[in-house]
């Protein structure tokens, strides 16, 4: 069945009313008909089972038939920051990064970074960001988007992360020594918080590892090949999520 979004506004008891790009979406590209099941999420935890009653030039509304909050996970929010990479890279990696169940994405500049877009070509490309993982959302079953950062600088960065006993911190380095996997403190029981970081295609510099790790962060790495920067960022998230998330 079909999923889109209705702002939890636009919600009144069991009626509802779909604008904007998913009401244009719904109206001219699928041509759907009252009478049509669709799912509804509100992008605060909870999806709605929904009939079309009508569809105008602009709006569709619905009679909402039955809601249920997303389940609770276990699994740790886990933040991805990954440094900006050139062309579209970006775009596909928010997707993908969706997909797996990330839980916030924040873009930075590190010192090898070659794309530095500023002003409304920035805010243009965070806004693109935003809606890709909204569609992401729809396509893979969540009922909440991950959240989108503003795009910051990475000694900046540093000082915002959160930080404490229920919080892993990885950096990852491809001249780091070790593979993370084998770093003792990855035994940690009760986290609430993991926050991943990964450099640009030219990696890290060492002065950034070691400003990591005086941050609070392990420095690992993800083996001894040398993975693509619209690799790296996937396998670490697939990994974490395996050990410590819901998959």
């Amino acid at each position: 069945m079909r999923r889109f979004f209705i702002k939890k506004e636009d919600i009144t008891e069991n009626r509802g009313t779909i604008t904007g790009d998913e009401a244009r979406h719904m109206i001219q590209v699928l041509r759907l008909k009252p009478g049509g099941k669709v799912i509804l999420l509100d992008g605060q935890g909870t999806e709605y089972d929904a009939v079309i009653e009508a569809t105008l030039e602009k709006s569709v509304s619905v009679t909402l038939t039955g809601s249920r909050k997303e389940a609770l996970s276990s699994a740790p929010s886990i933040t991805l920051c990954q440094a900006f990479l050139k062309e579209k890279k970006m775009d596909d990696l928010v997707r993908h990064l969706t997909e797996l169940g990330m839980a916030s994405f924040q873009a930075f500049f590190s010192s090898r970074v070659v794309a530095r877009p500023k002003g409304d070509k920035l805010l243009k490309r965070e806004a693109r960001w935003e809606k890709i993982a909204a569609e992401a959302v729809k396509q893979c079953g969540r009922t909440t988007a991950p959240a989108i950062c503003a795009t910051t600088d990475f000694r900046e960065l540093l000082k915002s992360l959160p930080s404490g006993d229920h919080t892993l911190k990885l950096f990852f380095w491809e001249e780091a020594q070790v593979s993370f996997k084998e770093i003792e403190e990855l035994k940690a029981t009760g986290l609430t918080d993991i926050v991943l970081m990964i450099g640009p295609e030219g990696g890290f510099t060492r002065e950034e590892a070691e400003l990591a790790k005086e941050a609070g962060f392990l420095v690992a790495g993800l083996g001894t090949r040398i993975l693509r920067a619209e690799t790296a960022p996937l396998a670490a998230l697939s990994i974490v999520q395996f050990m410590f998330g819901d998959m």
